[in-house]
């Protein structure tokens, strides 16, 4: 069954047509050929008994009927009529039925035998079939009533035979001329019917209907399962198809399809950007209280806008990708500074060795050991978060590649931090703090900076110091502007990445700075977080 559903969309059409065809022709020529028969039989009664009538009436004929004599102008009359009708036979007898002129028949002098009775009794003129006889017949008879004066009275009757086979013939003559027209009518649908399956079959691109519905179904499955939101309507602004994606992302509810864009999205930005005939190309928009990535593209034809395909991303899910970029890329910073860092000592140790410098080499790797123990029991006595104790570490390494001196101020204690403060917004807070204090310090003197932490209290406090140049007050003031840096172009993105997650954290930061003492950085973060509460 399956199998005879899969056909060709061209052989469907074909077949269908064809079914039709031969089911309205045939039934059509059909009614046509009863209709006609019918016609033709009652045009030859019609023609039969108007035939009798008339020459019942012909003064000829009612003048020898009169005198009681046949002339042969009536007989010449009568042969005449009989050609020009194309009747088979005309028969004119008297009341004794016999023949009183005749064409197209013998007679032998006998008394006539068909039924002119009610004819001569009761003047009656009518219609008989003959079936019996062989050629069947048609006859048709009218009384030949004549006027004496003071009376009528019928001396006769007039008989007009004509034979069923002729009417036949002309019967299959209107026939074949249906069946002829028929056929010429179910070839052109035919051939209708092939141009019509070429031309839907171009339109589809030589594609059957069940490869458009598993077409149609992968698209559907594909742009419900695409995490951008998408949205594409026509160019009356009739929505053609809105994903699972843009639904939540635009928090809307319901049937969409065939509603108009304007009754659905109410952010007057949002729908001129989508008005527009030129594309969008990651045009960031304030929707509600989500910050939304918008790319458009419109369907041109011939010109003219017929449609438009929108695409949505939340920029918060773009944000998070980018920060997992950057965790990547910061500890292979930190795993390559550390890298670099002991693969230098332990050229020096070897170095040592191969000069039979031992004491100087275990001289070295006890000051590495203590150095490593000291940061080692700072981080695991005191500092008791892994993620906290995984940033230093790394930080620790970069810092003696720089040869700064990176130091944990005494008294620093933490504990395992609240769940609500993951990895990766320490890193972008921690990190880009830790690094723009080491950028400070890279170009004095006294290259120092110092971490403290603690989680007394009811917040984790963080502070970060350097002993770097300082800060002007006009520069404190921007320093969190995004795109604003001191260092060149492309810079400035780091502090206001630390400013956004600290508000996200419902904390806060502070910078104190001296141009004599460097700066201090202070990150304040609550243990509780009540936000939306």
């Amino acid at each position: 069954m399956k199998k005879l559903l899969r056909v060709s969309l061209q052989i469907k059409i074909l077949g269908l047509v064809t079914v039709l065809l031969l089911l309205v022709l045939s039934l059509a020529t059909f009614m046509f050929t009863s209709m006609e028969s019918n016609e033709d039989v009652e045009n030859a009664e019609d023609l039969a008994l108007q035939t009798s009538k008339t020459l019942s009436y012909m003064p000829v004929i009612q003048e020898a009927f009169r005198v009681g004599q046949s002339t042969e102008n009536m007989n010449h009359i009568v042969a005449q009529v009989k050609d020009e009708v194309g009747a088979s036979a005309v028969k004119i007898v008297n009341r004794q039925r016999e023949l009183y002129s005749y064409a197209g028949v013998e007679w032998n002098g006998e008394i006539v035998k068909e039924d002119y009775y009610r004819s001569l009794v009761f003047g009656s003129r009518y219609i008989l079939h003959k079936d019996q006889d062989e050629p069947q017949t048609l006859k048709a008879i009218a009384p030949i009533l004549v006027d004496y004066g003071d009376y009528k009275k019928v001396e006769g009757a007039v008989a007009v035979e004509f034979q069923m086979k002729s009417i036949y013939d002309e019967i299959k003559k209107d026939i074949r001329k249906i069946v002829y027209a028929s056929a010429s009518v179910f070839l052109l649908g035919i051939g209708g019917s092939y141009l019509l399956a070429r031309s839907i079959r171009k339109d589809t691109l030589g594609l059957e209907p069940f490869e458009i519905s598993a077409l149609f179904r992968e698209r559907n499955a594909i742009v419900q399962s695409v995490k951008e939101g998408l949205i594409a309507f026509d160019h009356l602004g009739k929505i053609t198809m809105i994903n699972l994606s843009a639904r939540s992302l635009l928090n809307l509810q319901g049937d969409l399809r065939g509603q108009t864009i304007h009754h659905v999205i109410h952010s007057p930005e949002l729908l001129n950007m989508l008005d527009s005939d030129k594309g969008l190309i990651n045009k960031e928009l304030q929707y509600k209280d989500k910050i939304v990535i918008v790319n458009s593209n419109p369907i041109i034809e011939e010109g003219s806008r017929t449609g438009t395909v929108v695409s949505l991303r939340d920029k918060t899910e773009v944000k998070e990708m980018v920060d997992a970029l950057s965790d990547v890329r910061q500890y292979s910073e930190d795993l390559r500074a550390q890298a670099h860092e002991f693969t230098s000592k332990l050229y020096v140790i070897m170095g040592l060795i191969q000069l039979e410098k031992y004491e100087d080499a275990i001289h070295l790797i006890k000051d590495e050991a203590h150095s490593q123990n000291q940061v080692s029991e700072v981080f695991f006595k005191d500092i008791l978060d892994e993620k906290v104790q995984a940033i230093l570490l790394g930080k620790f390494a970069k810092a003696s590649e720089k040869k700064i001196d990176f130091q944990i101020e005494e008294g620093s204690s933490l504990g395992q931090l609240p769940s609500h403060i993951p990895l990766s917004p320490l890193i972008i807070i921690l990190g880009n703090l830790i690094n723009n204090a080491f950028e400070a310090v890279a170009e004095e003197n006294k290259k120092r900076v110092t971490f403290f932490v603690t989680d007394l209290g009811k917040d984790i406090v963080f502070e970060i110091e350097d002993t770097g140049k300082g800060m002007e007050q006009e520069e404190m003031k921007r320093i969190f502007d995004k795109g604003y840096s001191s260092k060149g172009d492309n810079r400035g993105y780091g502090l206001a990445n630390v400013k956004e997650e600290i508000e996200k954290l419902d904390g806060s930061i502070e910078i104190s700075s001296d141009g004599d003492k460097g700066t201090v950085i202070t990150v304040i973060l609550p243990k509780k977080f009540e936000r939306g509460m």
